[in-house]
């Protein structure tokens, strides 16, 4: 019996990519033409990449809240046709395995491994921009990679911000762009100096390649495959840069805020036009005297009858123009001032505090996210 259970368990180890110690080099994954692997079988080896990858926005892009709600929501009002538009980035594995009723575990895996590192190139034909090649055959950033599961190829696709365009730069059917964050990095000096998407958000991380107890690979670090965006407080933190002053005139306070957006390859925010920084100013004088303002950088975007769109399904299938944008372009400086009655006897604390938001979302979801703040202080003037 205990010599069956051994057998049995090599078995299952080598079927998933796991090496064992007596058949090292006859390991290797199981593959079925025409499907692809759950990320947990990859994540039997590569668990440290697995574990970023879990955390990361591209795992829930198929079933998290927001999706999901926006994505039935249009089903419900304009029929199955919206799957075409939705489904290939957010839910590729079952756009490619035809999984229509996502029976499959790949297929509510988002933006799932497999899919990744089956691209072999990207074209400009809209309606199929990835060229891929499921297998036992991966593609990858490395030149070097010799693993003992399965082969692996090294694709400069991967090691450009290509591979992110087909689903980060969005057309609709009015021949509107309604997400512009590619298109918005080619126009930066990033782009100019190759610092591509990968170089801010899969950054090299403390990990191992290959789970340690199964080999000994000379890698000491991993891509950070969590690839934080504006969800990140540090990420929102790397990219604004916000200085706050004060200045008495009679009576009166005046503030100014200087903010750049000095660690961004693209506008702050950029994504969906849904998303906005909002920067609130708190000038407090003691018990009763804190008087606030605000600003906004966002890109709204109307239809075709000039309605403003605040909804998620609306904007990306009916966006038609752009009725106001005042984003953060890359590396631009912005000076806001403000004035604030306040009496020149009266010590004054003011206060930038910077949030992270979705328009219109329910507030039972969720709130602003804070990141920013920034201080400063004047001290009363002698009677």
């Amino acid at each position: 019996m205990r010599k069956r259970i051994i057998c049995v368990v090599v078995a299952l180890l080598a079927g998933a990519g796991v090496v064992t110690p007596s058949r090292a080099t006859d390991a290797t994954l199981s593959y079925v033409p025409g499907e692809m692997m759950s990320a947990d079988e990859c994540g039997r080896c590569h668990r440290d990449i697995h574990r970023y990858w879990k955390a990361s926005v591209h795992a829930t892009s198929a079933d998290n809240w927001r999706f999901q709600d926006a994505f039935q929501r249009a089903r419900d009002e304009r029929g199955g046709g919206v799957d075409a538009t939705c489904l290939p980035c957010h839910a590729p594995a079952a756009v490619y395995m035809r999984d229509v009723e996502w029976k499959k575990k790949a297929s509510w895996e988002g933006v799932t491994c497999d899919f990744c590192h089956s691209v072999r190139s990207v074209r400009t034909d809209p309606e199929r921009p990835f060229v891929l090649e499921p297998g036992l055959v991966k593609t990858g950033p490395l030149k070097d990679a010799q693993p003992m599961g399965h082969d692996a190829r090294f694709s400069p696709v991967h090691t450009s911000a290509d591979i992110c365009a087909p689903c980060h730069q969005f057309v609709n059917k009015h021949r509107f762009t309604v997400l512009s964050t590619h298109s918005e990095w080619k126009a930066s000096d990033y782009a100019r100096r190759n610092v591509t998407c990968q170089s801010c958000h899969m950054r090299a991380t403390t990990g191992d390649v290959v789970d340690p107890k199964l080999a000994r690979v000379p890698h000491s670090t991993v891509n950070l495959h969590e690839m934080p965006g504006g969800h990140s407080i540090v990420e929102l933190n790397r990219a604004l840069h916000a200085l706050l002053s004060l200045a008495r005139r009679g009576d009166e306070v005046d503030v100014t805020v200087q903010v750049v957006n000095r660690g961004a390859g693209h506008h702050v925010p950029t994504g969906s036009p849904l998303r906005r920084i909002e920067m609130l100013v708190e000038v407090d004088g003691g018990i009763g005297r804190r008087l606030t303002a605000n600003r906004t950088y966002e890109r709204a975007v109307v239809d075709e009858s000039g309605r403003e769109l605040v909804d998620e399904a609306a904007v990306w299938l009916d966006g038609a123009r752009v009725a106001r944008d005042n984003r953060l372009v890359p590396q631009e400086p912005r000076v806001e001032r403000f004035s604030f009655k306040m009496p020149r006897q009266t010590p004054v604390r003011a206060v930038a505090k910077f949030f992270y938001r979705y328009a219109g979302e329910p507030v039972t979801r969720t709130g602003p996210l804070p990141f920013l703040s920034v201080n400063a202080w004047l001290d009363a003037e002698p009677r």
